[in-house]
């Protein structure tokens, strides 16, 4: 009767350690993410950028002429923003992860998203100022922001289209400035 016991106690263990292994290695471990969270975390996505029309699973790219602007969205409510040339273009995607810690002497940025109605707001901060972007999702695949300068004044109005993970831009994006008003 013990031997039976003492079986079913070692059984009972493995099987709630090998729960407690699965549920701290989440399914973000295992390289398979179906909902396109990058989630460590088991069950469906959550966060307040849900139920924006944004998409987790690339990046949003503008284009004005030698500059190229990338911003990745996650669904907790951050933004990771990153700015280049067309020389180092291939590199930037690379800096568009939620652990970034950003430089913005570089333009790298990792910051807050506000949803505010149905506009998405948030401000990076580089060396000398503030840059505002005020915008909404267009669609699956384009988001469009007023970026505003508080260093020079100046506005601009920017129109981001979505690349998946993976793929190669081949778009070029273009810019129309706004006067200060």
């Amino acid at each position: 009767m013990n031997t039976i016991k003492n079986v079913l106690i070692a059984i009972i263990a493995v099987l709630a350690v090998a729960l407690v292994g699965k549920s701290l290695m989440g399914k973000g471990a295992s390289g398979n993410d179906p909902d396109n969270s990058n989630s460590t975390t088991t069950g469906p996505i959550k966060g307040p950028l849900v139920d924006t029309g944004l998409r987790f699973d690339g990046y949003y790219r503008y284009t004005v002429g030698n500059l190229i602007y990338l911003i990745r969205f996650f669904p907790e409510g951050r933004v990771v923003t990153v700015n280049g040339t067309k020389d180092v273009e291939k590199d930037l995607p690379a800096y568009l992860v939620r652990e970034t810690r950003g430089n913005p002497g570089l333009g790298l940025h990792n910051v807050p998203v506000k949803v505010v109605g149905d506009s998405l707001v948030f401000i990076t901060r580089p060396e000398k100022g503030e840059i505002e972007y005020r915008g909404a999702v267009v669609d699956g695949s384009m988001v469009r922001f007023l970026r505003h300068s508080h260093i020079t004044g100046t506005r601009q109005l920017m129109e981001y289209v979505f690349h998946p993970d993976g793929s190669e831009p081949s778009q070029e994006d273009g810019a129309e400035i706004v006067e200060p008003s």
